[in-house]
């Protein structure tokens, strides 16, 4: 038997540290399961170290292994435990193809923690199976931007809806800057978007670029669209069946990104809003994508998700390693996870 230790990533939320590394043992028992890398044994690690996780396997584990148990949100060092309890530190792969500092460098009020942003997406690629070539990841409420960052870091094509204009806007200048000031060659396309009476839905920021030169060259390049509008319109926004994932760190319950029907207020409830939105992301989503939603169970609870989700099409993955993932962020804030696939 073969034993590993991940040494946890000092970047998460102290908030939730201790939460963060049993979410984690799931998250790596989801990764594992997707890879078929057959593990056992996964605990908090007791070994003298910083916080840790140890886990056993059958077999030695190999490169590409390594690089996979390198997706995992509390990755920061892995270490194969040897004969006496010794350690032996691994070189593990690196996943990305633009630079974590991407997602890394803003920081501001209210941001999603880019660790958990990338357990969502852990969990929905660990749980997708459209067996496609390139992921495109969708964010239907991408506030600034997180997770559309995390998807370009990873390779993915993204897609995002925001409703705040002034958000958008400083999502497309913080890309430019970054592309520019790492001499990445990018495209940067501006447009509208019009329903089909013609009424302006949308403003569009389409940005083409690629990590290198040469894939740049040879179009290999990666595409990130976003769209300021209201999420509601993703059925006319985005191509039917175009993405591969839905992941989404829903508002936790203030004002949120919907206009009612009787008007132009913004509506409060965060049920209401996902009741009207969930169609519409359906739309865009293909068959057996998936689906993750983290939200504020003070203001929404997981079995009123579940039934909103399985009355438009979707399964919930209700078992572990997709269940048991809340935890407390602060006084007004009771995180949740919820997983689902399109049927």
């Amino acid at each position: 038997m073969n034993k590993y230790v991940i040494l946890a990533n000092p970047g998460h939320n102290r908030i939730y540290f201790d939460s963060a590394l049993k979410i984690a043992v799931s998250e790596i028992k989801a990764i594992a399961g997707a890879y078929n890398m057959k593990i056992n044994n996964i605990e908090e690690a007791d070994l003298g170290l910083p916080a840790s996780i140890s886990f056993a396997t059958d077999r030695e584990l190999t490169e590409e292994d390594f690089r996979v148990l390198g997706f995992s949100s509390i990755y920061y060092t892995l270490f194969e435990q040897v004969d006496g309890g010794l350690l032996r530190p691994i070189n593990v792969p690196d996943f990305h193809t633009f630079p974590e500092s991407m997602v890394q460098i803003l920081k501001y009020n209210g941001k999603t923690n880019e660790q958990f942003t990338r357990l969502m997406v852990n969990l929905a690629i660990s749980s997708c199976n459209t067996n496609s070539k390139r992921i495109t990841l969708f964010d239907p409420m991408c506030g600034k931007g997180t997770t559309l960052y995390e998807g370009l870091i990873r390779g993915y094509d993204v897609k995002g809806i925001e409703i705040n204009g002034q958000w958008t806007k400083e999502i497309e200048t913080y890309l430019v800057r970054f592309l520019k000031e790492g001499r990445y060659k990018h495209k940067v396309i501006k447009s509208k978007q019009s329903d089909s009476k013609g009424k302006k839905i949308a403003d569009v920021f389409t940005l083409t670029s690629a990590a290198n030169k040469a894939d740049y060259t040879n179009g290999n390049t990666q595409m990130l669209q976003l769209f300021n509008s209201d999420t509601t319109l993703a059925n006319l926004l985005i191509k039917k069946k175009s993405c591969d994932i839905i992941v989404s760190d829903l508002p936790y319950g203030v004002q949120h990104g919907s206009k009612n029907n009787k008007g132009s207020n913004m509506s409060r409830s965060p049920l209401e809003l996902i009741k009207t939105a969930i169609p519409a992301w359906n739309h865009a989503l293909k068959t057996k994508g998936s689906m993750v939603l983290s939200y504020n169970e003070f203001t929404m609870k997981y079995r009123d998700i579940s039934e909103v989700l399985q009355e438009n099409g979707f399964k919930v993955l209700d078992e572990s390693p997709y269940d048991d993932y809340l935890h407390r962020v602060n006084q007004s804030i009771n995180r949740n996870l919820i997983v689902a696939v399109k049927v």
